[in-house]
């Protein structure tokens, strides 16, 4: 942070100093290259090493500001210092690939005083030095480049993953600096999803370097031609001065929520374009939408552009396969494809089910899994929660029934007959969901966890549910969920915690919960997905 503040001012400032070193953070390229360029008679060089390596292990003398046009290396290993990139069995790596930065050699720190837990598990064994030596854990990430020095990638805690891919956040920091207009830059996961969705977002804060004006438009367009579109963020801020905290760190709490907000607005030529509009400012969580806005622009991905799709056909009953929405990503673009749509397929509604209700293809493949590998926990889905306080125990087993009474889902089994499984739903009282107890110790408790979450479920007789309360203390419990995914999914779980809490409200009143009854439930799902596909 000293030095990002002190390249934004008048390099004179360094005059008379011999050495320059910069560690303890990311050194933009642009930064280091306007450096270079200033008229300096000091040695410059980018230090990096953590307090268990005492002070710097890895460094390198920047002298051409052309080594470094897209990042700034951290280095080779100084004397007797040894660096590993190793993925996560502890195996090297090629040059290129991004693996976790392991650091040994006799500058290495012995541990932790009094904390043999932490020392264990940061302090691991060498495999590739002599007998007792180690190496330490840094978890930073990193990769070597093909001339031999290391590239710093970012931290591993810090990686994200966001629809399905990871994503280190340092690649696209390093990608938006290369930039000689920004100086700095950050890039964060936001959970303030368009729409009200809760669904992550990547943004990116960018400063700008001393004289220059950022043009949002201009760095994401060259963004999307150095990075795959899952990297590209839905939203770039400018911002004077990143926040940091009292240590000098990057404040990302403090980092403001950037603004989806439309272009210069042309308003809809008709009923379709109107509708279109807004469905878009629905879907996208903001105030008023043009015909020309891009949808994607606004802060759009895919997941949302199946939620518009959905709504497009529930509001103007039409079908409009996902890939519309990207290659007509504006609401005057996808008006004129709504004349070669064809009429919506049936509703989802509750209807007629046969003698033997079919499986879903989802469920269809998970039960085949559990028949080809017997019962394993590889698809149960836990949701643990901890209750401080009074605990009425009579309250929360009703309330558990009450909500698997209402989700036909959580009291479906899944015989076969002749080698050929249906969905067999008991009834209510049929259905009874044990509240499993036990007492554990606080330090017993993530084990007791894991292996009540390791159970395997017996499908063809067995609730795809099952719920075991930890005792703590007195007024301390912890509440472990867990679900078969034949039952449920990870979108499942928020509803299934909400109707819990509302039942046990309710049941501690001495009444039952007045939750309305579902519209459709699974099994009328799966007739209906038959039927269409």
């Amino acid at each position: 942070p000293v030095f990002n503040a002190l390249s934004r001012e008048d390099y004179s400032i360094l005059s008379g100093v011999k050495q320059l070193f910069v560690g303890g953070d990311i050194v933009s390229s642009s930064q280091a290259r306007n450096v270079l360029l200033s008229p300096h008679d000091y040695s410059f060089a980018n230090v990096y090493g953590p307090t268990e390596a005492t002070l710097f292990c890895i460094t390198l003398l920047l002298d051409d500001p052309e080594d470094f046009t897209t990042s700034v290396p951290i280095g080779r290993p100084i004397w007797n210092t040894q660096a590993y990139v190793l993925d996560d069995n502890l195996g090297p790596v090629p040059a290129g690939v991004i693996g976790e930065l392991y650091v040994g050699g006799l500058g290495l720190a012995r541990g932790y005083l009094g904390r043999s837990g932490l020392t264990a598990e940061r302090f691991v064994a060498n495999p590739y030095g002599g007998a007792g030596s180690r190496l330490y854990r840094t978890g930073d990430l990193a990769r070597w480049r093909a001339d031999g020095v290391l590239d710093f990638v970012g931290r591993a805690d810090q990686q994200i993953k966001l629809r399905g891919f990871r994503i280190e956040p340092g690649e696209i920091e390093a990608a938006l600096c290369r930039d000689a207009a920004v100086a700095q830059a950050a890039v964060v996961a936001r959970q303030d999803g368009a729409g009200g969705d809760g669904g992550q977002r990547l943004v990116g804060y960018v400063v700008a370097a001393a004289g220059a004006t950022l043009e949002v438009a201009a760095l994401t367009a060259e963004l999307s031609r150095r990075l795959p579109d899952y990297m590209v963020p839905s939203a770039l801020v400018v911002l004077d001065r990143l926040p940091l905290t009292p240590n000098g760190k990057l404040d990302r709490g403090a980092l403001p929520a950037p603004e989806f907000t439309a272009a210069a607005l042309r308003g809809p030529r008709g009923p379709q374009e109107e509708m279109l509009c807004s469905l878009f400012a629905e879907v996208l969580g903001v105030g008023r939408v043009g015909i020309d806005d891009n949808f994607f622009a606004l802060g759009g991905h895919s997941l949302l552009a199946t939620r518009l799709i959905s709504r497009v056909r529930a509001s103007l009953n039409v079908e409009l396969p996902i890939r519309a929405v990207f290659e007509a990503p504006t609401v005057a673009a996808l008006a004129q494809r709504l004349a070669q749509a064809d009429a919506a397929r049936p509703a989802l509604v509750a209807r007629a089910r046969p003698s033997e209700i079919p499986l879903s293809f989802a469920q269809r493949r998970l039960w085949f899994l559990h028949r080809l590998e017997g019962p394993s926990p590889t698809y149960n889905i836990p949701l643990a929660v901890r209750l401080t306080g009074e605990l009425d125990i009579a309250a929360l087993s009703a309330a558990l029934h009450d909500v698997v009474a209402r989700h036909e889902s959580l009291r479906t089994v899944f015989p076969d007959t002749l080698g050929v499984a249906h969905q067999h739903i008991l009834s209510a009282s049929q259905a009874q969901l044990v509240l499993e107890r036990s007492s554990v110790s606080a330090e017993g408790l993530a084990g007791a966890l894991a292996a009540a979450a390791q159970r395997g479920f017996e499908l063809s007789s067995e609730l795809p549910l099952r719920a075991h309360l930890f005792a703590v203390g007195e007024r301390e419990h912890v509440l472990l969920l867990l679900l078969h995914h034949i039952a449920g999914d990870g979108w499942s779980m928020a509803p299934l915690w909400r109707d819990v809490a509302v039942a046990y409200a309710a049941r501690r009143t001495g009444r039952a919960a007045e939750l309305p009854a579902l519209p459709v439930q699974y099994a009328d799902y799966t007739v209906w997905q038959h039927e269409v596909l």
